[in-house]
């Protein structure tokens, strides 16, 4: 796992990978390529896990000469892939040696058989083409910044907004939609002109400077109606195991981040049998008691699975600490407030490994979310629903922003604007009163558009969740939660690996039928059906809570007085663009729990600190406050 940043004709030199030196810090390598009267730039900050040598350094380079590689992530099968390229003399044993042989001998549509994490740039100068990659779903990031002649590409946003090529301008087509979902789908960025390589393509870059974008995976979803409960299951946990098995590829220790629940559980019962040491697992948990700390249910977990035991409790004043420096590390804003709790184990995780697996992408393909229960009880019941007035559902549902997401959603008719309707936070209606003038022309965007061309490869036999997984899977995941979880992770220099996500697995899942999945109101039944076979019953029926905070709760006291003061600040990203007469009566109806505001309110404050983050203040060598952790 690594940092990869490259560009054209836009300088790029050895302080700018000091900015990704956090992604790799064992070894950096910069090369100066002058091809179709070009400057071409490729650049490379190594993590070590596999082949430690100077055989596995980048940027790498043909015998010959003629291609170039720099490369971010693991190919789980690059062993068996090698066994396709009789003939080569390999120097060492890194996947990124077989990664560019490979390219070499099968072009670059032999990405198709990779199984692994993975973005990486290739350039053929023979061909005369430079290709961008991105793994099937998104688990690495790439992004890219291109005018006429100029090209800048980074896993990390900070090396391009810090080039002399690019200005810095906030998109407000992108800002619109990020206020609608909580975070923004490939290709938008925040950042006018930066965009995400969305997962499974590649882009491709030639010598007039013309880009051209390719998907490497346009695979369409077809449900097996006919398979038994015994045999996917039994195939299920098959692969699985066998996922988890591919992905303890390492030359270097490897653990677990540890929740309290089935999915991490499940992860550390197959790692302990396939491991030649004692896993190490870690955990954190919130200071207090009750739904905030699952710190006890972690350790009944590691008891179970044998594991070498690791946590950390955070209080507020942690929490806080981490919440607001770790926007240098988001690069965008924060909708998820977990995210400074994965900060703070990952710096307690690389005091003992380099790498973790972790139980990221369970949930979106096996409908693990309330959400999912929500959606399917609004398409069985549309046509009841829509004979009731939304308002007076309003008024007889509990005060939550999620049910006011359901009842906004049941609305629609239509499934794909009903997807949409299920994801949207800030109504047209809350839009309105929000925005100031220049903002108003952006609430009539179309916000499907994102969803549409994933919505076409569902299969259309399936059920209407069907068909939402199949998007979640392609969108919400690669472009939140993962992009999240390789910063945050890679901040510490610590690679996260995904075996929930492994293609052959996903495949699997996605070609079930919707009662493997959500069966009643139990979600991720074929997962907890294949888990009775090696866990007890305590871990499988445990209720879902993740990594919980106060942060509601704080947001009706010291939190809300925060942010108003940061709104009325004479720099505020409000004063540009909002109506904060209206966010003050937002905090007042939190407040006093007319309304539960509490998204809303939090999206507000992580607008703020990151604009003053990369707008305002600016610093390429800054970095989070670090904590000491044991």
């Amino acid at each position: 796992m690594c940092g990869i940043a490259g560009s054209i004709n836009c300088a790029l030199d050895s302080a700018d990978l000091e900015m990704i030196n956090h992604r790799g810090p064992d070894a950096k390598g910069i090369s100066k390529i002058y091809w179709c009267n070009n400057t071409v730039v490729l650049g490379h900050t190594r993590l070590a896990i596999v082949e430690l040598s100077e055989a596995g350094n980048q940027p790498m380079v043909s015998e010959c000469g003629r291609y170039y590689l720099i490369f971010n992530g693991e190919i789980y099968n690059h062993l068996e892939l090698r066994k396709k390229l009789g003939g080569v003399t390999f120097k060492g044993n890194s996947d990124t040696e077989t990664l560019l042989y490979f390219l070499i001998k099968y072009g670059i549509t032999g990405v198709s058989d990779f199984n692994g994490i993975f973005s990486f740039a290739y350039l053929d100068t023979v061909l005369d083409k430079l290709y961008l990659v991105r793994d099937y779903f998104g688990v690495k990031p790439l992004y890219y910044y291109a005018t006429t002649h100029q090209l800048i590409f980074s896993s990390e946003i900070k090396v391009i907004v810090s080039n002399e090529c690019y200005s810095k301008l906030i998109s407000l087509p992108a800002l619109n939609t990020f206020l609608t979902f909580r975070y923004n789908p490939a290709p938008q960025t925040l950042f006018d002109g930066i965009n995400k390589l969305e997962a499974a393509t590649y882009l491709e870059y030639d010598c007039s400077g013309e880009i051209n974008i390719h998907n490497y995976w346009p695979k369409k979803q077809v449900i097996n109606y006919n398979i038994n409960e015994r045999d996917a299951i039994a195939e299920y946990k098959y692969l699985l195991e066998q996922a988890v098995n591919r992905q303890l590829m390492s030359d270097v220790p490897l653990g677990l981040l540890l929740s309290g629940g089935l999915d991490s559980a499940v992860l550390g019962h197959f790692m302990s049998k396939h491991s030649t040491y004692k896993v190490k697992s870690f955990t954190v948990g919130f200071e207090g008691k009750g739904n905030y700390n699952e710190l006890d249910d972690a350790r009944s977990t590691a008891s179970i699975i044998q594991s070498e035991h690791y946590e950390v409790v955070m209080n507020k004043e942690q929490y806080l600490n981490y919440f607001y420096s770790s926007f240098y590390h988001t690069e965008e804003p924060i909708a998820e407030p977990t995210i400074p709790a994965l900060l703070l184990v990952s710096q307690l995780a690389s005091r003992h490994v380099k790498v973790v697996l972790s139980g990221q992408g369970a949930d979106e393909p096996m409908a693990g979310y309330k959400r999912y229960k929500g959606e399917k009880l609004i398409s069985q019941y549309h046509k009841l629903l829509s004979l009731i007035p939304l308002t007076y559902l309003s008024k007889i549902l509990p005060n939550s922003s999620t049910i006011d997401r359901g009842i906004y959603s049941s609305g629609f008719k239509n499934e794909i604007d009903r997807f949409v309707a299920i994801y949207t936070l800030f109504t047209p209606d809350l839009k309105k009163k929000l925005y100031q003038d220049d903002l108003l022309d952006m609430i009539g965007q179309d916000q499907k558009l994102f969803f549409a061309n994933h919505y076409a490869h569902a299969d259309p036999t399936g059920s209407s969740l069907s068909k939402l997984l199949f998007i979640d899977t392609r969108s919400m995941l690669p472009d939140n939660l993962l992009l999240f979880n390789d910063k945050l992770t890679m901040a510490n220099s610590i690679e996260n690996r995904v075996p929930y996500l492994d293609i052959d697995l996903v495949n699997f899942i996605e070609s079930l039928p919707e009662k493997f999945k959500l069966n009643g109101h139990t979600g991720k039944y074929i997962h907890r059906k294949a888990a009775q076979d090696f866990l007890p019953t305590q871990i499988i029926n445990r209720k879902k809570r993740g990594f919980e905070t106060p942060v509601h709760e704080w947001l009706r006291s010291e939190l809300s007085a925060t942010l108003l003061d940061i709104i009325n600040s004479e720099n505020s990203f409000s004063r540009t663009y909002f109506n904060r007469g209206f966010i003050s009566k937002m905090v007042e109806q939190h407040r006093n729990n007319k309304k539960d505001y509490h998204k809303h309110l939090f999206i507000l404050l992580s607008l703020e600190l990151w604009y003053k983050n990369f707008y305002l203040t600016y610093n390429r060598d800054y970095s989070y406050t670090s904590l000491n952790v044991s």
